[in-house]
């Protein structure tokens, strides 16, 4: 079964109308006719009573429509959570630093990043240069804090705040 079957069938579950139906899905009345047979076809129950001149809805097909809508909003819930996670306002943020921080950065930073990313949950461990270069670099860590002047050929350094 296709989340488009489940689109299809909610729509013309909702309008009663294949034409109705097609024409707000911008597709032709007979491919969806297909399309919702070969749905029922795949459930071996018949969703939709139809005649010349009405569609209904069977038993099976009001409670399939409940279902079906539940479906299609958690597919749209999955894929703004994967959007949110790629655009890095989901997940979590593991970040290694050296004590000074709590004092110096951490009080300018993470209260803004805490309003804009409200979402991420914040990691924080208090490590050692040397340890936060070999973390990052086995992507046990995914920032690290530290003074400079600092070195690892392998990872990019940048300069803190002013």
């Amino acid at each position: 079964m296709e989340l488009r079957h489940l689109r299809y069938f909610v729509m013309v579950a909702e309008t009663l109308h294949f034409g109705r139906a097609a024409e707000q899905l911008h597709i032709a009345q007979p491919p969806l006719s297909q399309q919702i047979r070969r749905l029922e076809a795949e459930l071996g129950v018949r969703l939709l009573q139809r005649t010349s001149r009405r569609v209904g809805l069977t038993d099976a097909g009001r409670l399939f429509l409940v279902e079906a809508r539940r479906t299609l909003a958690q597919a749209d819930r999955a894929a703004k959570v994967a959007v949110r996670a790629h655009r890095g306002e989901l997940g979590r943020l593991t970040i290694g630093y050296m004590a000074s921080a709590e004092l110096t950065v951490f009080p300018r930073v993470l209260p803004a990043f805490r309003e804009r990313y409200p979402d991420v949950r914040l990691v924080l461990q208090i490590l050692a240069p040397r340890e936060q270069f070999q973390r990052l670099r086995a992507g046990r860590l995914d920032v690290g804090v530290v003074r400079l002047p600092a070195r690892d050929r392998r990872l990019a350094i940048c300069a803190g705040l002013s």
